[in-house]
């Protein structure tokens, strides 16, 4: 079965957004060109300066990124230099067309349009003012035809009226923010987390305590109108301390070494002995680079003699690791 793209994989053009190419800003987006039969965007313009600059259409497939961050292109600046302007066959699109609705007096414009990454077919465009005062998603199945300046789109009246309105990512994110801090049991997580949204998909990044905290997060965000989908890569502490203890467990320098893990939303400590000072650098080392982790704090002392796990010490010893409802591993 063929998998659904994401909202989050689609490329989006939004009018006027920066273009870049590999090595610098090369302009902005003047329009978009599509195939009115397949509905396939072939084309895309990029205005080169301000005012009167000129306009050069490059093909889809000089396309490596679009978001609402702006373009970016697989083209140097000197080759989009040698692109010479002229007009390609097509339905052009830009911040001026109409969108009209089939059966009725309604218009509005276009905003944005996203396509399917992996042959550019339509995929949803944003319309300004379609019902007055709002902007409004239309998935593809609403649009009738395309046509130079103009898209008509098949949508009852009732459908458009339950369609959420689209929100801009400012409005989202702050939403999310305050439905996260009325959730009291996260608010000691909120500083591990990061929150940020794009083109109406919510990105969680960062740390909580456990992977139920980073579940729950997701499920108070849920219903937030107007989000089209999230993505939650957060790592629980208690998920971190068990893949950093199999890391350093899996390394011939810290296998079977008595290491204690402690992580505190993505800051480890690292505690306990090593045999050599190399065996301590390499235990930072393989801990700081592993995905989730902040910062490391290496409180490992060098003992030739170390046999013991931490945990297995006599009371008093490494007391202050006994912490109840943290989450510790060692490597053996």
């Amino acid at each position: 079965m063929e998998r659904a793209t994401r909202i989050s994989e689609m490329q989006k053009f939004h009018f006027g957004g920066k273009i870049r190419c590999v090595d610098g800003e090369a302009g902005n987006l003047a329009h978009v060109v599509f195939d009115a039969a397949t509905r396939c965007l072939t084309h895309l313009g990029v205005k080169r300066g301000p005012l009167f600059g000129k306009t050069v259409d490059l093909p889809y497939d000089t396309v490596f990124k679009a978001t609402g961050e702006g373009v970016t292109l697989y083209l140097m600046l000197a080759e989009l230099e040698a692109v010479h302007e002229g007009a390609v066959g097509g339905g052009v699109l830009d911040r001026r067309s109409r969108v009209a609705r089939t059966g009725s007096e309604d218009e509005g414009t276009v905003l944005q349009i996203a396509v399917h990454p992996e042959n550019a077919t339509l995929a949803y465009l944003v319309v300004h003012h379609l019902r007055p005062g709002q902007d409004t998603l239309l998935r593809e199945q609403y649009v009738k035809t395309i046509a130079p300046q103009c898209i008509e789109v098949d949508v009852p009246e009732a459908t458009l009226n339950a369609l959420p309105p689209y929100r801009s990512d400012d409005d989202l994110q702050q939403e999310v923010k305050r439905e996260l801090f009325d959730l009291t049991p996260l608010h000691l997580d909120l500083k591990g987390i990061t929150i940020r949204v794009l083109d109406s998909v919510l990105y969680l990044d960062g740390n909580v305590s456990n992977q139920l905290r980073a579940a729950l997060v997701e499920g108070q965000v849920l219903g937030v109108p107007g989000l089209l989908e999230i993505q939650n890569r957060l790592v629980g502490d208690d998920q971190l301390a068990a893949d950093l203890a199999l890391i350093l467990a899996h390394d011939p320098l810290t296998r079977g070494l008595p290491i204690g893990i402690y992580p505190r939303l993505g800051e480890v400590r690292l505690s306990g002995a090593v045999h050599t000072r190399q065996q301590k650098v390499v235990a930072e080392n393989n801990v700081r680079g592993f995905p989730g982790v902040r910062s490391v704090i290496n409180d490992l002392v060098i003992d030739p003699k170390a046999e013991l796990l931490p945990s297995m010490l006599p009371t008093g010893v490494e007391a202050e690791d006994q912490v109840p409802g943290k989450y510790i591993r060692h490597t053996q």
